[in-house]
């Protein structure tokens, strides 16, 4: 027996939880975020900084725990690669998936969400239902990588399916062609902060009713690692005893202006796209 370490196996077990504890509240956490999906996760090209509901969140958390955070930006295609090699936590709008859940720890429900349909005022009387958009002529653009382009593939039979590379771009498609038959599937929390902000999107589609579309969470992923589930504990901790302040923070993020990136709309057809990866991968 090592002097000081108590020989009971519960006491051990406990002794050594308590070390982790105290190795990883004074730890450096680095933190993958898109940065693209504002009002939750935001990179001002300017300022060079982070701001949004989850990145506040996870300050808020790191303050109380003693850590220091160093963000890393990712895109939703790179977000598993980049948590699995580059970061401790990834944050930013991220839904509970299976396929994550395997990979990675998660967080505690941080807010519910569902999939509906954003597009132009334009196209309002085009757009009444989900069979509406799901047809001959209308373009569904969507950012590349991220459960927006899976919910797409998984819904969309009739419609073309274009991609870009980044959230940002998708929307600068439907602010630039406003008549265009433009859909994007996302998040409902971000349409009614997009439209909330620019009186040119529709939130009519908020109320459409879609097959196959169930309630989904929002969460953080975390290293499935002894530090990651230190931090995964913390967090959860955090989400249970700090509720009035998050939901503080959350409030002011859906309220705050985001100086948004000029970006260019490239759409690449989701069959070339398809095409050209597979013969990548062969």
């Amino acid at each position: 027996m090592i002097k000081g370490i108590p020989a009971n196996p519960d006491y051990l077990g406990l002794f050594v939880k308590s070390l982790l504890d105290i190795e990883y509240q004074a730890d450096l956490i680095k933190i993958c975020t898109a940065g693209d999906y504002p009002p939750l996760t935001f990179y001002n090209l300017k300022t060079k900084e982070y701001s949004g509901f989850d990145i506040d969140l996870i300050k808020s958390f790191a303050d109380k725990n003693n850590h220091k955070v160093q963000f890393i930006k990712t895109t939703w295609a790179r977000l598993t690669n980049d948590l699995e090699n580059k970061c401790d936590i990834a944050v930013g709008g991220i839904t509970k998936t299976p396929q994550r859940s395997k990979l990675f720890y998660t967080s505690d429900k941080i807010s519910s969400d569902y999939k509906a349909p954003i597009f132009s005022n334009e196209n309002n009387s085009k757009f009444k239902n989900y069979s509406d958009i799901n047809q001959k002529g209308v373009i569904v653009i969507e950012n590349k990588g991220g459960t927006n382009q899976s919910f797409a593939e998984a819904h969309i039979t009739h419609a073309e399916l274009q991609i870009l590379p980044t959230n940002e771009s998708v929307y600068v498609c439907l602010n630039e062609y406003l008549k265009k038959p433009y859909v994007m599937f996302t998040d409902s929390i971000e349409i009614k902060w997009r439209t909330s902000t620019n009186s040119s999107l529709s939130s009519n589609g908020l109320n459409f009713t879609i097959p196959n579309n169930p309630e989904t969470e929002k969460v953080y992923l975390i290293q499935k690692n002894e530090k990651g589930k230190v931090l995964r504990d913390q967090i959860n901790q955090f989400l249970v005893t700090d509720k009035i302040a998050i939901s503080k923070l959350y409030e002011g993020a859906i309220h705050q202006k985001y100086d948004l990136p000029k970006d260019k709309c490239n759409p690449v057809s989701y069959t070339h796209l398809r095409a050209h990866e597979t013969g990548r991968n062969l």
